[in-house]
């Protein structure tokens, strides 16, 4: 049996996270040691360093009334974190083999929003 998409976005969204809490770590580990990191670097860990949109999503599709009633009413911005999430959730093939890495320390492009 298929996974439901929201299945498919919380496998991502949980995935998204361990990759958050890893580069957080790593940075910090870095600063703890006063190496420095780059500017972006520490902008992202200063400001990014959650997930509070990726779970606004789910909450607003797990409320809607059908999962396809509800992404249709989400904005670019919303259709775009689901995107991001079904990529690191492994759904879209295709798109996660286009990934590129950012210069950044160790933040893959597809984090920042």
């Amino acid at each position: 049996m298929a996974p439901k998409p929201l299945d498919i976005l919380k496998k991502g969204l949980n995935k998204f996270s361990k990759i958050i809490k890893d580069c957080k770590e790593a940075l910090n580990t870095k600063l703890s040691q006063r190496e420095t990191i780059s500017s972006t670097d520490e902008q992202w860990l200063d400001h990014k360093v959650n997930t509070v949109d990726e779970d606004h999503i789910l909450h607003e599709l797990e409320a809607a009334s059908d999962y396809e009633r509800g992404f249709e009413r989400l904005d670019e911005g919303g259709k775009a974190i689901v995107e991001k999430l079904r990529v690191w959730a492994g759904d879209l093939a295709k798109v996660a083999g286009k990934k590129q890495k950012c210069t950044n320390f160790c933040i893959p492009q597809v984090m920042h929003h």
